[in-house]
């Protein structure tokens, strides 16, 4: 169902319009299981060149799977470092390890780093989006560099009212997620966010 100009509910039925959005290589946000996120194809350089242009930053950027076998395919794993991630996915943590040369993933993703950050969340929605269109998508705080992350879904859609923006709830509040970069023994928290670990 549509709300307004551009806003739409974060429901099963409204996933058909995102995957049309992303497909055509346009930004959408949309709500995760922590923050409101500006999302796109991540094979596709063009949609995040807008996303950096609209944060007002060029840095490395993560992306949500469907499936945690999918990781296999995007980065350097060891069996040991599997299964502790299998504990915490799905939920609110993004996932550093290194990267594996997928020809698929924009370069513009990881920015010249050799780590790939990568997210496995409990959101049905993000989720079909993914199968649907079979390739990952691009997650980022909605919120202009340097600034916090926008929480308020009337300040989102009036701030970018041009972009198709999906939701769930007026305010989404939270951390962020918690960041553990597991290309070091031991592993390390980059970040502290709604994830205990």
């Amino acid at each position: 169902m549509k709300i307004k100009n551009n806003l739409y509910g974060a429901s099963i039925e409204n996933t058909k319009i995102a995957i049309d959005k992303i497909v055509a290589g346009e930004i959408i946000i949309y709500p995760t299981d922590t923050l409101y996120g500006f999302g796109a194809d991540a094979t596709n350089s063009d949609a995040i060149s807008q996303i950096n242009q609209l944060k007002g930053r060029k840095s490395p950027l993560s992306i949500i799977i469907n499936d945690l076998d999918e990781i296999y395919e995007y980065a350097k794993i060891s069996k040991k470092i599997f299964i502790k991630i299998n504990y915490l996915l799905p939920g609110p943590y993004t996932i550093l390890l290194e990267s594996k040369n997928n020809p698929k993933i924009s370069p513009y993703i990881q920015s010249d780093s050799k780590l790939i950050g990568i997210r496995l969340i409990n959101n049905k929605f993000c989720n079909t989006i993914i199968k649907e269109t079979k390739c990952p998508i691009v997650t980022t705080s909605v919120n202009i560099h340097g600034d916090p992350p926008m929480t308020n879904i009337d300040h989102i859609t009036k701030k970018f009212n041009h972009i198709t923006t999906f939701y769930t709830k007026k305010e989404l509040i939270s951390k962020g997620s918690t960041i553990i970069d597991f290309s070091t023994t031991p592993e390390s928290i980059i970040r502290k966010g709604a994830g205990e670990y």
